[in-house]
């Protein structure tokens, strides 16, 4: 049976995303990829215009499914354990091929403009993820009321600056400690 186009672009933005999972965007060339899946290089052109529209479109769809997979496996969850499991999940405790796409998307983000509109994307979409669970919180008495949104970019920049420090180094007893210290500042502010 022969593939629908749906599904070819699909194989191929999934395809991408494996590959810069495992080298780094700047590192993928079309040639890779057209070998990795047995494709022409004329499939990659005929859905993208050039290399920068199917990087974006492939990070786009993996950044978005990993939003949409992590958001149902706690939808059913209370607030404070959707809350713990995001700083569990966030943090690496091991070394991270994931972790390496979202450094290479943030060194292409800080040389293009289209790349760091899809990095701002993101940041505000897991932003707002993360704020609704504190307002749900919140609302459910679970939390004192509070600036959610404030509370976010603390959150933020706290998970921020424990995780480049764990993606050096990471081991489960860095992991426990830094998760062990964001619960107290969400203790202390919530």
């Amino acid at each position: 049976m022969k593939e629908t186009k749906e599904a070819l672009k699909a194989r191929i933005l999934d395809g991408a995303a494996a590959l810069f999972i495992e080298k780094g965007i700047e590192n993928v060339a079309t040639r890779e990829l057209t070998e990795r899946l047995s494709i022409s290089r004329s499939h990659i052109y005929y859905y993208f215009s050039d290399w920068q529209t199917l990087c974006i479109e492939a990070l786009t769809r993996y950044l978005q499914n990993e939003l949409d997979d992590f958001s149902r496996s706690i939808e059913s969850t209370l607030p404070a354990d959707k809350l713990n499991t995001a700083i569990e999940n966030y943090l690496p405790d091991a070394p991270d091929a994931v972790w390496q796409l979202y450094g290479s998307l943030w060194q292409m983000a800080g040389r293009d403009k289209a790349f760091a509109e899809l990095a701002e994307l993101f940041i505000n979409k897991w932003t707002q993820f993360i704020t609704a669970i504190v307002e749900e919180g919140i609302a459910e008495g679970i939390y004192r009321p509070v600036d959610s949104a404030r509370f976010t970019r603390q959150l933020s920049a706290l998970l921020n600056g424990y995780a480049d420090s764990l993606m050096i180094s990471p081991t489960p007893a860095k992991h426990r400690e830094a998760v062990e210290d964001i619960q107290a500042f969400i203790r202390l502010t919530l």
